[in-house]
């Protein structure tokens, strides 16, 4: 199976090792577009707090994603997913009620004893975070080892041969760019605009340097007195120019769930955007109206959680030994003309 891949963010990453895995002849493209995943915390966590649940399949999601992770990072030959617990701050006792009557059916998390006037947490299991960064770039240099990478854009003559036969098939991993390409059909696919930053501490650790906080926003730590604060969620703007004034939003909001973080310096601004489905599913499949041509697409805020499965999902689709579940089939986004 000869297939080209047209993207290289988290979801062309994650689909090219499971093809190469099956060993198919895999190459990618990428033209260089700014991409969310580039600048993503890659933090995945099983729980979904505003009501307290678990996530959609999580169970399944945290299987298929421990083992892809670990296998990159052995074949990568650097660590490069972390298993951290989440500290849920509870804002209030009826929160913490919740929490605690969910606690009983859940596995990821553990009943607490709500003390007024004490920041109290709630503990969640099987959260972590992969370095996402580190991983794009390592694969890149991998697959141009082995000549399967190209930095360059989608050609007519890339087409031309998935035509003639000389490619048996595409997997469109373009993310937000997706959306204005000429070559497929116009999806109601939707731009989560995030801004993150990266602190510093010269001094002792002035956030938790064992787990993840949630607060409402989150810090996560990446390093020695390293953290990465975020993240931000707009639907209008879509530029990727960082905002001084969400770097003030952010910054206030730590400052007032942790008082002694005001000494941290920002090393780092960056800024993404999501794309995302307007239901929140992927989209993962054939893609309408182009024979041969797939695609992935939509992992949204999620990606790093539930990317693996639907990779090694997309590789039985494509040579045809799996139908395409209608939750994430391509066709239910596409416009009417």
């Amino acid at each position: 199976m000869r297939v080209l891949v047209i993207g290289q963010g988290l979801a062309g990453t994650l689909f090219s090792h499971a093809a190469l895995e099956k060993g198919w002849d895999c190459h990618v493209i990428d033209a260089g577009y700014a991409s969310a995943s580039a600048v993503a915390a890659g933090m995945f966590n099983p729980m979904s707090f505003r009501r307290v649940v678990e996530v959609w399949d999580a169970e399944r999601h945290l299987s298929s994603m421990k083992a892809t992770y670990s296998a990159l990072s052995d074949q990568l030959g650097e660590q490069l997913i972390h298993f951290l617990p989440i500290h849920k701050r509870l804002s209030n006792s009826d929160y913490a009620a919740l929490w605690n009557r969910q606690a009983t059916t859940l596995k990821w998390i553990e009943p607490v004893t709500y003390q007024q006037g004490t920041a109290n947490e709630g503990i969640v299991h099987g959260g972590g975070w992969v370095n996402l960064p580190r991983l794009l770039h390592l694969w890149r240099a991998q697959l141009s080892l082995q000549n399967r990478f190209e930095r360059r854009a989608l050609s007519q003559r890339d087409i031309d041969n998935l035509n003639n036969g000389a490619w048996d098939a595409f997997v469109d991993c373009r993310g937000m760019h997706l959306r204005n390409a000429p070559e497929t059909p116009r999806m109601d696919l939707r731009g989560n605009r995030g801004e993150i930053l990266t602190l510093a501490s010269q001094d002792a650790p002035a956030l938790p340097s064992s787990y993840i906080l949630n607060f409402g926003k989150w810090t996560l730590p990446i390093g020695p007195n390293q953290w990465r604060l975020g993240a931000s969620y707009e639907w209008k703007r879509q530029d990727i120019e960082p905002n001084p004034e969400t770097a003030d939003f952010l910054l206030h909001a730590l400052k007032n769930a942790v008082p002694h973080s005001a000494s941290l310096r920002v090393q780092s601004h960056e800024v993404g955007v999501r794309p995302v489905s307007k239901d929140r599913r992927p989209m993962v499949g054939p893609c309408p109206e182009r024979p041969k041509w797939h695609i992935f697409n939509g992992l949204g805020t999620r990606g790093v959680l539930i990317g693996p499965k639907w990779a090694n999902l997309l590789v039985d689709i494509v040579i045809g030994d799996a139908q395409t579940p209608d939750i994430v089939n391509p066709k239910r986004l596409v416009f009417p003309v």
